[in-house]
């Protein structure tokens, strides 16, 4: 991605951020509906959707922006959280069919075929935060625990790209993939269990430095995915 076009989405975010502690409703609302489109954009215009692998992250980005725009409305009623969450449950569908698009020809062996602790320490992290939010859900216990294993197998495909994809590829998913999982935990805490000081901040500067990173790294992907068909169409 861009410096430029990096650097729009840090204003975005920070403005967003900044807003929110102060107040200002209507700006924290432009700004926050304007954060994905930055990023989808980019990739329209510098990607495509020409692969299963584009297709999906720009599909994942969408249904984050659709989540986005549903949880503004969640205080008026409830009913816009579960929309939301569903809304970023396809989101994440849509990363992890991604992530196990890695162009590789099958010559290395999936990490978690051969550090199979990676996928224990993933989903144990998942479900000892679960059981700590457990007592607090209500009914709103099974999305939650779907939620869950999503995110985590979101985080778990984004690891498993070690040594098949380009290196730097790999680090920022990997990196964002992480942010993306802290985000949602800090707004699962701070919603079901105890109010956090500073939550908006929190919260949305993990989100919006999840989304860059995993954009960043999937593009690196993306434009090798596109010199490798331009290289075979001219063979």
């Amino acid at each position: 991605m861009s410096k430029i076009s990096a650097g729009l989405f840090i204003l975005a975010l920070a403005v967003h951020i900044v807003s929110g502690e102060l107040g200002q409703a209507m700006i924290a609302l432009g700004s926050k509906i304007l954060l994905m489109p930055i990023l989808f954009g980019v990739w329209l215009r510098k990607i495509g959707l020409n692969s299963i692998f584009k297709k999906s992250i720009f599909l994942g980005m969408i249904m984050c922006w659709l989540g986005d725009i549903l949880l503004i409305y969640q205080r008026v009623d409830g009913v816009y959280f579960i929309l939301g969450l569903s809304a970023f449950l396809l989101g994440h569908i849509g990363y992890i069919v991604a992530f196990t698009r890695t162009g590789d020809e099958g010559h290395n062996i999936a990490l978690i075929k051969r550090q199979g602790w990676v996928m224990v320490l993933v989903f144990a992290y998942g479900y000892f935060f679960f059981k700590r939010l457990e007592p607090h859900l209500g009914e709103m216990i099974f999305p939650v625990i779907l939620y869950t294993i999503v995110i985590c197998l979101m985080l778990l495909m984004a690891v498993n790209r070690y040594e098949r994809v380009e290196r730097k590829s790999f680090q920022l998913v990997v990196i964002g993939a992480i942010l993306f999982v802290a985000s949602d935990s800090i707004l699962a805490w701070n919603k079901f269990v105890d109010p956090l000081v500073f939550s908006h901040t929190l919260i949305m500067s993990t989100y919006g430095l999840a989304q860059l990173f995993i954009a960043s790294g999937a593009m690196i992907q993306g434009n090798n995915e596109s010199v490798i068909t331009d290289s075979s169409r001219s063979v």
